[in-house]
């Protein structure tokens, strides 16, 4: 299995997938990252219901094990930017008050993804993590 953060997403979801492709076109930083329905979600210590309602950045190499869903993953990632404003954005969606507001907002996001821009592209991302063990 491969070693440092993976980003577990919706692939089915294309509002997920243009928010991706945001991500990996402007973060110089960026995880690998693989759809949910390719994994099986008990690999990264989540249910298929985690892996549904919300993005998730897991990193099973790390002691102890990381997991962080919803707006901590995308706080996560931007902590992990080397532009300062990247890194205090990250930090103040993951620090009260404003913490709330962002887990409230990811929230109504993933809730209403099916009516937000992006429903009808076709999008061809490819994974950069693969489960060896999804064959077995």
């Amino acid at each position: 299995m491969s070693t440092g953060p993976v980003l577990i997403y919706d692939g089915d979801c294309k509002f997920c997938q243009l928010s991706l492709e945001f991500g990996i076109r402007n973060l110089p930083t960026f995880p690998k990252y693989v759809a949910f329905q390719k994994i099986n979600p008990e690999t990264f210590g989540l249910t298929s219901d985690q892996v549904k309602r919300e993005i998730w950045l897991v990193d099973l190499a790390a002691n102890p094990k990381q997991q962080f869903g919803g707006h901590l993953a995308a706080a996560e990632i931007l902590l992990s930017q080397p532009n300062a404003f990247l890194r205090m954005a990250g930090w103040i969606m993951k620090t009260p008050p404003t913490s709330w507001l962002a887990k409230h907002t990811y929230r109504w996001i993933a809730n209403n993804r099916h009516r937000l821009p992006g429903g009808t592209r076709q999008c061809s991302i490819q994974d950069t993590y693969s489960d060896e063990t999804r064959g077995s």
